[in-house]
């Protein structure tokens, strides 16, 4: 008797395929990628084995209770890890803040940050935890598969500490697993079990997305003569490149672009990592067919429909009021799941469907739907 395997499932959804999903993603590199990473490895053992973690500590003069791991300053990431603690701050005493400290990459600009002017900040020389963090209640992670993440996640394991995990972006079938043992702040239930497989080792809480709930609100900012231009239908629009994305065939993503664009005259904007030769030769191509490739400003100062294959940016536009669609001219069953789960409205060149509707956020804010739950850990 055959098992018949779910194509519309993650591909590492358990705790223990984290290491699997590493080699998965290194064999997607380009091999330009892979020689640098080689030769990095190659010099830090002629070093002489550990030359420091990378990472930073802004900690407070006191004992800490909580521990935020930042993988970047970039506006994804303190949407999902850095807002809730600001919204904390308006629910607890203030002091509460100074038992708070930040993870982050060597280097990193933290202005910004809840409380951060009252901490010092140090090089983690190695991954031991620093003493003035071992009484920690809980950490707040967007994951353990990057430097940040991973060692917090350890440093709450090793001290008994909750591990709360926030989602930050959409789920694609390559999607990093959820770690063992934590709570995971999902952008909705369906995201949740999808993601953990309905596991019984992590606490889904239904949070929804800082992301998108940010985007519609700077959109209600701009006002509705703004967005009503953004929507307009005279302009084209764009469609967002993703030729950088390993979870489909380039050829794929090109075709879908090409379809969209041939059809509508809209812009081809590339995505900031299409930097690779086949990228730039494909918009190379592009232009000689007199497709428009700029990926200059902001989306938000661009105007018309927004279009993508699985993109983020659809759903950002769908919030700030955009007519939003996905492409594709064959999708694989993963991918139709990965649109019906975000409610994503598919063009077909003979047909154009209603737009992409605003993502559903009922419980309001998740940056206070999620500090509530980090005030209960601290006992606040």
């Amino acid at each position: 008797m055959s098992t018949r395997i779910d194509r519309t499932a993650p591909l590492f959804w358990r705790a223990e395929q984290l290491d699997e999903w590493a080699c998965w993603q290194r064999r997607q590199w380009p091999a330009s990628r892979r020689a640098v990473d080689r030769a990095r490895q190659t010099a830090r053992r002629l070093r002489g084995g550990d030359a420091g973690t990378g990472l930073e500590i802004a900690s407070p003069r006191g004992p800490v209770h909580t521990l935020v791991a930042l993988e970047s300053l970039g506006p994804t990431q303190v949407a999902a890890l850095a807002d809730p603690l600001r919204a904390l701050a308006e629910q607890v005493e203030h002091e509460v803040l100074e038992g708070v400290a930040w993870m982050f990459p060597a280097g990193s600009e933290i202005v910004g940050l809840p409380g951060a002017a009252l901490h010092r900040i140090e090089p983690l020389t190695d991954t031991a935890c620093p003493e003035h963090l071992r009484e920690l209640t809980q950490v707040v992670v967007a994951g353990e598969y990057l430097p940040s993440g991973r060692t917090a996640a350890r440093w709450a394991r090793e001290q008994h500490a909750r591990v709360n995990v926030v989602q930050h972006g959409l789920l694609a079938v390559s999607t990093p697993p959820v770690p063992a043992d934590c709570r995971l702040f999902a952008f909705s239930e369906r995201d949740g079990a999808w993601w953990t497989q309905s596991r019984t080792d992590v606490e889904v809480v239904d949070a929804g997305s800082a992301l998108l709930w940010n985007a519609g609100q700077q959109a209600e900012a701009r006002g509705p003569a703004q967005a009503g231009a953004a929507v307009g239908k005279r302009s084209p629009g764009v469609f967002l490149g993703q030729l950088h994305g390993a979870e489909l065939p380039r050829r794929d993503v090109a075709a879908a672009a090409a379809q969209y664009i041939h059809a509508t005259g809209a812009t081809y904007r590339p995505h900031p990592a299409e930097q690779d030769r086949l990228s730039r030769a494909q918009h190379e191509k592009w232009r000689a067919q007199g497709i428009t490739v700029d990926g200059s400003g902001p989306l938000t100062a661009t105007s018309g429909p927004v279009a993508a294959v699985f993109s983020t940016g659809v759903l950002e536009a769908a919030q700030s009021g955009r007519a939003a669609y996905v492409v594709h001219p064959e999708p694989p069953a993963w991918l139709e799941e990965f649109w019906d789960r975000y409610s994503m409205s598919r063009w077909r060149p003979w047909k154009t469907p209603e737009p992409t509707p605003a993502f559903a956020m009922p419980h309001g804010d998740p940056a206070h739907v999620i500090a509530r739950h980090l005030k209960k850990e601290i006992g606040a």
